[in-house]
């Protein structure tokens, strides 16, 4: 089975996670850029986060930067803003065909899980979504040792998934 790590990354949490599992898994990786600019400040960056809350819009999709049809497996991840993903995102997600595949989600959070994992099920219609791993708090993702290896433990179930076995 071919997998991909689809992800955004903020203040680069997740970008440590995700070239690890992409090292992990052996699998292709891709960074989701946004489409518009990001302050350097996380207090302006959580104002819009709010904004987009509270006053949604209809968007449409974007496409992924990559041909998606050859994956299978696809491990996404991406930080929480106010307990959901960033709206582009979900932008993101909505260009791609779910039918038939399989999503093991990772995030990190400092505030609120939210509903996520349910929006991404909605979004992504289709597709089996796994049990997510789920990184609370703003450290660096290299200064936690013990959810270090919980993240390890939860990429060898996509090992086991795509027959990676390492």
């Amino acid at each position: 089975m071919k997998s991909i790590v689809l992800y955004f990354s903020y203040s680069g949490n997740t970008d440590e996670m995700a070239k690890k599992a992409a090292d992990f898994t052996s699998s292709d990786i891709c960074e989701l850029k946004s489409p518009f600019p990001l302050s350097d400040d996380i207090k302006i960056v959580h104002d819009m986060a709010v904004e987009a809350k509270l006053f949604p819009k209809e968007r449409n999709a974007i496409a992924v930067p990559f041909d998606h049809r050859p994956y299978s497996v696809f491990i996404i991840g991406s930080p929480l803003w106010l307990g959901t993903y960033p709206e582009f995102v979900i932008d993101y997600l909505k260009s791609i065909d779910w039918r038939g595949r399989k999503i093991f989600p990772f995030i990190s959070f400092a505030g609120t899980r939210g509903n996520y994992l349910e929006e991404l099920k909605a979004v992504c219609k289709g597709a089996s979504v796994a049990m997510p791993f789920e990184m609370h708090g703003n450290k660096d993702f290299y200064t936690r040792p013990q959810e270090e290896l919980d993240f390890e433990l939860w990429l060898k179930q996509i090992n086991i998934f795509t027959r990676n076995l390492k």
